[in-house]
């Protein structure tokens, strides 16, 4: 559970935030939200799919880890580090937390992090002064608040031409294990087709086809995650 603390100087000034445990402490991450900024990057790795948040119901692009819940087959296969690390997992254990007193948006972090510690790790302060670390940090919560506001952008015209469609994932795999993904949703590529010529002028120029194209195209990493699962499911049994 986590236990946000404003970040300032004068609590925080022998903070650290190991780096050692980055990609460990989201092995058991199946999906991270995402933002339309870096669709193009995610795509060359991950499956994007899009979901309802769970805290707010509104669509959200998501980039899929794994198959099953607090499954992440990129950790699992030793893949993880090879590969790009969504904003949304980058800014962890920093958060957007809001000032009750005048309503800004304030930096905060989870002091219960086990990478947050006073012995290792990059320091959150130098002689009481934002470090580089910490610096970064800001800047890609920034870019995460940004994105978030483009995504929304985005969603909204998806919405608008019933571009999005449930999609459910049956997956068998060699040893006979099956398993189905649901709350998944993809692009309509029928509905695509109709939207109208002028519109589709519109996207092209906000930069909408570029990401419809990068979603699309990434669902291939699905048949990608199901062959690594395989061989772990062949290891495992060997194992054994």
């Amino acid at each position: 559970m986590h236990q946000l603390e404003t970040v300032n100087s004068a609590h925080h000034s022998n903070t650290k935030v190991s780096q050692a445990g980055t990609l460990a402490q989201h092995r058991q991450v199946h999906m991270s939200h995402i933002v339309v900024q870096e669709f193009a990057e995610v795509a060359q790795y991950y499956p994007i799919f899009f979901a309802k948040d769970s805290d707010t119901g509104q669509f959200q692009p998501v980039a899929l880890f794994g198959l099953a819940v607090d499954e992440n087959i990129y950790h699992d296969s030793g893949l993880w580090q090879k590969c790009y690390l969504p904003l949304k997992l980058q800014s962890t254990p920093f958060y957007l937390s809001q000032d009750l007193d005048t309503q800004r948006p304030i930096l905060a972090i989870d002091s219960n992090d086990a990478r947050v510690n006073e012995q290792q790790g990059e320091a959150l302060f130098n002689n009481g002064k934002a470090s580089p670390y910490l610096q970064q940090q800001s800047v890609i919560l920034s870019e995460l608040t940004q994105g978030f506001v483009l995504n929304s952008a985005f969603i909204n015209e998806l919405l608008a031409y019933n571009l999005l469609e449930s999609v459910s994932l049956d997956i068998k795999y060699n040893n006979g294990q099956a398993q189905q993904l649901t709350g998944l949703y993809t692009i309509n590529k029928e509905m695509l087709e109709k939207v109208p010529s002028e519109v589709q002028t519109q996207f092209q120029q906000q930069g909408y086809t570029a990401l419809l194209s990068a979603a699309m195209a990434s669902v291939s990493h699905v048949s990608t995650l199901i062959d690594i699962k395989n061989r772990l499911l062949a290891s495992k049994s060997k194992a054994q």
